[in-house]
């Protein structure tokens, strides 16, 4: 009989392992800051001594994502899945949360639609084992301490949910990059990138829909410092100009996923890169 309970430290190497199976590149590191993020909002699924599958949740006010979704080899179809979503979804409920995102991989958009969930866009997930061959025309203003706050409100604009401790965890981090456009006293677009020491992930980036320029101005400042670097962006499928600076960068394609909602969507129509795929 499935079990669901809090995903502990000593729970790590489980997860990390089972979530390594699909090539997500995961560490202890991840967990600790989802750990940090929403303290009670990483779910095991077991079955008596038996450890079968993960999953994590977090909450943005009004809006909670779903991420790192497994259940192992041999022990899917048999409703464990179905049961520690559900198990995630009602934490996020319990929170507060009206509208629940996600990204699925193709053969599971089915399984979260029989959960209620619906698709919204399609996102590409990109990678590049060296980033290469950017060239930055203008030299962009680094998000300060007394812009923070300003640059989470503009964020919640397109997002719809609150990210603000998530980006006041990403941005004042030393290692990480961060800039953003301000024209008279508005933002009118921002960018971060989260840097390790073998591999940086790109992103958020939120600009307003009808300046492009702006968001490649920001893409390219980030991507120049990341040269030699393995890096990751997921960005939506249908923006080619972004898809195409992404691509003299030396990044492809590895796989696609959609976003989906469970209640209304609530992503405006902004220029857009995730954070990650398992927060948004």
């Amino acid at each position: 009989m499935f079990q669901i309970r809090k995903l502990g430290r000593s729970d790590f190497d489980f997860a990390i392992n089972l979530a390594n199976t699909m090539d997500w590149n995961m560490a202890a590191e991840d967990f600790e800051f989802m750990n940090r993020l929403e303290p009670d909002g990483s779910f095991l699924l077991y079955d008596g001594s038996d450890k079968l599958g993960i999953a994590t949740a977090i909450s943005y006010g009004k809006v909670g994502w779903l991420g790192n979704l497994i259940v192992k080899e041999g022990f899917r179809g048999g409703g464990g899945g179905s049961a520690i979503v559900t198990h995630a979804i009602n934490f996020l409920y319990g929170k507060g949360v009206q509208t629940i995102g996600l990204y699925a991989y193709p053969h599971l958009i089915d399984f979260y639609g029989g959960l209620g969930f619906r698709q919204n866009e399609d996102f590409s997930v990109l990678h590049a084992e060296k980033v290469g061959g950017v060239v930055v025309a203008e030299r962009l203003t680094k998000i300060e301490k007394h812009r923070l706050l300003k640059t989470c409100e503009f964020d919640k604009e397109c997002f719809g949910g609150d990210r603000t401790r998530l980006l006041q965890t990403i941005i004042p981090e030393k290692e990480n990059l961060s800039y953003q456009v301000v024209e008279g006293n508005r933002i009118v677009g921002y960018i971060t990138a989260t840097v390790y020491p073998k591999l940086a992930w790109v992103g958020p980036l939120i600009c307003q829909p009808q300046r492009p320029d702006v968001a490649l101005s920001l893409v390219k400042a980030t991507l120049a410092p990341l040269a030699d670097k393995k890096a990751y962006a997921v960005l939506p499928r249908r923006d080619a100009a972004l898809s195409g600076v992404f691509a003299d960068a030396g990044f492809t394609e590895d796989f696609f996923v959609s976003r989906m909602f469970l209640g209304d969507a609530v992503a405006k129509n902004c220029i857009y890169l995730a954070e990650s795929l398992e927060r948004g």
